[in-house]
């Protein structure tokens, strides 16, 4: 069973994103045309409440400056996620800009990513929302994206950056949680075929193609 369908046969109360400005639906021509209002509506519509913030990455850990990056997910997904009780489904979209930041690889890195996403998805759990979590691989970027970026964001690599989609997949079978093989289908399309002149960021087909990819997938 699909994720969508799975979700269509639960009494769920919305829908709640995590992520950063590509689920904050950046570089989409309309608001309709980012992906998680295009989730919301194959699943009937239903509510949907944006926890996105432009910029953050996932894990708290430290920058080369010495501090976190402000408004990471692990220190943020309480307040976004378990403000209170609800049957909301889940669906988080992080790893991107952890991916892309290479300017303190000995705080900084996949192990730091690992480790906060467990953290984030054990509270999840916890709380009982395991039936209606999906976590999503990072969106793929194009070759020329790994020169693009503000202080520390640039300079990554190709493995580099699959490493963190490697990682995503393991915590949705350590979790048992839904998998979107969000870079895997984007990259099925060819570089920079997916993204919009800022390179950084998807256009509409790319969101098309983030939506299907959590809509269509199955647990893991």
């Amino acid at each position: 069973m699909t994720l969508g369908e799975h979700l269509k046969c639960l009494e769920i109360s919305g829908i709640r994103v995590f992520g950063d400005s590509i689920t904050a639906g950046f570089n989409a021509s309309s608001a309709e045309l980012a992906w998680p209002a295009l989730f919301a509506d194959a699943v009937d519509g239903f509510p949907i409440r944006n926890h996105a913030i432009p910029g953050t990455v996932l894990q708290g850990s430290r920058l080369a400056e010495g501090n976190p990056r402000p408004n990471n997910g692990v220190c943020r997904f309480v307040e976004s996620l378990l403000d209170q009780p609800h049957e909301d489904a889940i669906l988080i979209l992080y790893g991107y800009n952890d991916a892309r930041y290479t300017a303190a690889p000995d705080t900084m890195n996949i192990a730091g990513f690992e480790r906060d996403y467990a953290t984030i998805l054990k509270g999840l759990i916890a709380a009982g929302h395991g039936q209606r979590i999906a976590i999503g691989s990072p969106p793929y970027i194009p070759d020329a994206g790994f020169s693009v970026g503000s202080a520390g964001f640039t300079g990554q690599t190709r493995p580099g950056f699959e490493g963190y989609v490697e990682a995503v997949c393991r915590l949705a079978r350590q979790f048992s949680v839904f998998y979107a093989p969000v870079y895997e289908r984007m990259k099925e399309h060819g570089d920079g075929l997916l993204a919009s002149p800022d390179i950084t960021h998807p256009n509409d087909a790319g969101h098309r193609v983030i939506f299907e990819a959590f809509r269509d997938t199955a647990r893991r």
